[in-house]
C-alpha cells in the first residue's frame, strides 16, 4: 500500500509500517492508530476499505507534506550565514562533533573524486598536440 509516497508492507503491523513513512515516530503512529479506531498490532491486510481511506487522510493531516522542505530550507539558512553547522553541512562533514581523523573518510573520498577536474596544459603542450594531428 502507498501511502504520501511509501510503500508499507502489508504483514507487518501496523505501528511499525507507519514508522516508514518520513517524519512519523512511535507516538504519531500510536496516535495515528488511535484516531483510525483500530490496534496498532493489527496488520494492513486485515483493514477494511473505509478504515484504509481514513489511514491515509490521517496521515496526510497529521505530517506535513513539506516537511523534507523544511530541513533543507534550515540548512540553507545555516550555509548563508556562515555558521559552522552550516561550513560542516556545505563540505559533507560531520555536523555534530564526531572525530574526523579516523571515521567520516567516505565522504571525503566521494568529495575527492567529484570536484577533481582535468590537469591545465601549458602552451608548449597545447602547439605539440596541435603539431601532431
Amino acid at each position: 500500500m502507498l501511502i504520501l509516497g511509501t510503500h508499507l508492507n502489508q504483514k507487518q503491523s501496523l505501528l511499525i509500517s507507519l514508522q516508514s513513512i518520513f517524519g512519523i515516530n512511535t507516538t504519531n503512529a500510536l496516535k495515528v492508530c488511535s484516531l483510525v479506531g483500530v490496534s496498532p498490532k493489527v496488520t494492513l491486510e486485515k483493514l477494511k476499505v473505509n478504515q484504509l481511506n481514513k489511514l491515509t487522510r490521517i496521515c496526510r493531516e497529521e505530517i506535513d507534506t513539506n516537511l523534507i522542505r523544511y530541513i533543507q530550507n534550515d540548512v540553507q539558512r545555516l550555509i548563508q550565514l556562515k555558521h559552522y553547522r552550516g561550513t560542516r553541512h556545505m563540505f559533507n562533514l560531520p555536523v555534530r562533533g564526531q572525530r574526523t581523523r579516523t571515521n567520516g573518510q567516505t565522504s571525503k573520498k566521494i568529495k575527492k573524486h567529484t570536484f577533481r577536474t582535468a590537469p591545465k596544459l601549458s602552451e608548449k603542450t597545447k602547439k605539440r598536440k596541435q603539431n601532431r594531428n
